[in-house]
């Protein structure tokens, strides 16, 4: 990885680590129960008033245009462009957030299975209209995101995450604190109010202030219909009306959760997190720092040299990730042990969730190459392809998931989510190559193929550890059980690696020797 990969991967895995323990507060608080299943459900209309406006993918959608006022060397042009976005759609936000505020309670029984009972609807409102004046400031500070991003800036962008999620810690222990001293059960309250607090600091302020260290110039004016603007429009429009796997797996989280009992959407939801972290951490490390790169390329018509990046990208990723999956697939008990098992978390309760987070990680996989790929389509502006294509797969699940409900249990979800995730993958995988030729793609896909075989020999041998110290992790303190699990994940991480290279992997040659060579300078053996 580059510096700029870096930075973002360790503010990624920061940030996830604090969600994470933000997790590990919740399942201490409420477990798997009503109050924890109503605040995931809260997130529902929230997020999808963030993906109407296309909030997640604002960096993508503004770079390219953005680009082209840089590669044209028009300050005033690129500064006006920032501005109208902001205040146009800025004024759509508020348009919509309005009626989501006051028909909460409609649109989450709306777009819910029949096991969410009114008392599970009635508080996922209450916590929903908490939540919901923060996603404004999530808008307007994606796009100073964005714009320090054309920049090369990433430090500060890369914060966002962090303060979000320590605003949420701090406002959940406070809340607790406060119950304590009062005597007064405030349930996940202050959890809920640390949203739209962090959403302030993190997405708003400090990137109005990231955003002017960069030179960035505002200007109030709103211009709908300028031509940078329709065309802005008519990029957003088919992420608006699409559905990616990211988005898709959410959804169904909270809408099919609660067909799975009491702590259903929650007990989906902490092991969604924990299969997150992965592709938070090489996923969106890649394709956030490489996506300027690939936006450039294109204006400058460098195709061949795009597709040799992408799939350099995509191939080194993958040998990476690979090991990290085989880890967390071997770890799982022990993880969710250390992370959740205390107070209102049961030692039940861990062992199910155990097993949802090992039919979840073959999701991450997929996950991961498609924050890549579908970014090579968007650095060329080409926002329907893959849209159609993944929502249109995502849909075609639908039925699966209703169907496999029953005889699979609650693992039908991410069972159901992997094929769907992989699916588009290849689809998207067919589809580049075929309107953009194939540089660089058949070393990588061998690189890969090297990879999943490494994958399925390692699991096996994961498979046999998990019989041989089944008890042992089960009734071990949990210092032990750390010590255990640093020594066991190092081990099985270089193992999985060893085995790439053995493979014929180029990737994890490179890797190992230039891990090998970090090593002995640290050693002070090598120069």
């Amino acid at each position: 990885m580059n510096k700029a990969a870096i930075i973002v991967a360790v503010s990624l895995l920061l940030s996830r680590v604090l969600g994470i323990f933000r997790e590990m507060l919740l399942a201490h608080a409420a477990g798997v129960s009503l109050e924890k299943n109503a605040l995931d459900l809260a997130f529902m209309i929230p997020d999808i008033l963030n993906h109407v406006v296309s909030t997640g993918f604002l960096s993508i959608i503004f770079i390219p245009i953005f680009t082209g006022y840089k590669v044209r060397d028009d300050k005033k042009g690129g500064w006006s462009f920032f501005s109208n976005v902001l205040n146009t759609f800025g004024i759509v936000l508020l348009i919509l957030v309005i009626p989501a505020f006051i028909f909460m309670p409609q649109l989450l029984q709306l777009l819910t299975v029949e096991g969410a009972t009114p008392e599970l609807i009635e508080r996922a409102a209450y916590y929903g209209r908490i939540i919901l004046p923060g996603q404004i400031f999530i808008f307007v500070g994606s796009i100073l995101v964005a714009v320090q991003h054309t920049r090369k800036q990433f430090l500060i962008p890369s914060m966002t995450g962090l303060i979000y999620n320590v605003a949420i810690v701090v406002g959940g222990l406070i809340a607790i604190y406060m119950g304590k001293v009062n005597g007064v059960d405030y349930g996940l309250e202050g959890f809920a109010w640390g949203v739209p607090v962090g959403a302030f600091i993190g997405f708003f302020a400090l990137q109005i202030w990231g955003a002017k260290r960069g030179g960035v110039h505002y200007d109030l004016i709103c211009k709908p219909f300028h031509p940078d603007i329709i065309r802005y429009f008519k990029m957003m429009l088919p992420m608006s009306l699409g559905v990616g796997s990211m988005f898709g797996l959410e959804f169904v989280i909270r809408s099919f959760g609660a067909n799975f009992g009491t702590g259903g959407i929650s007990s989906l939801n902490y092991a969604y997190r924990v299969m997150y972290t992965l592709v938070a951490v090489f996923g969106f490390s890649v394709s956030v720092t490489s996506y300027p790169d690939m936006a450039r390329l294109v204006k400058e018509g460098e195709i061949a040299q795009l597709n040799q990046k992408i799939w350099k990208s995509l191939s080194r990723m993958f040998c990476i990730l690979i090991p990290a999956v085989v880890a967390v697939w071997a770890l799982s008990f022990p993880a969710v042990r250390i992370l959740f098992e205390r107070g209102a978390f049961q030692r039940e309760t861990t062992e199910a969730i155990t097993e949802i987070l090992r039919w979840y990680l073959p999701v991450s996989l997929g996950l991961c190459l498609q924050a890549v790929l579908v970014r090579s389509f968007y650095a060329a502006e080409r926002m329907w392809a893959p849209t159609l294509l993944n929502t249109g797969i995502f849909a075609l699940t639908i039925p699966a998931y209703l169907l496999l409900g029953a005889p699979l249990g609650i693992k039908s979800v991410p069972i159901v989510g992997a094929v769907g995730a992989i699916l588009q993958v290849l689809s998207m995988i067919a589809l580049w190559g075929g309107r953009n030729g194939t540089d660089g793609m058949r070393e990588a896909l061998l690189n890969m193929l090297r990879a999943l075989i490494a994958f399925g020999i390692m699991i096996a041998a994961a498979i046999g550890l998990d019989h041989i110290t089944g008890e042992f992790v089960r009734s071990t303190n949990l210092f032990i059980l750390v010590i255990y699990s640093g020594v066991v994940g190092t081990i099985l991480l270089a193992m999985t690696l060893f085995i790439q290279k053995l493979l014929g992997s180029n990737d994890a040659k490179d890797i190992m020797n230039e891990l090998l060579g970090k090593v002995l300078r640290k050693l002070h053996l090598a120069h």
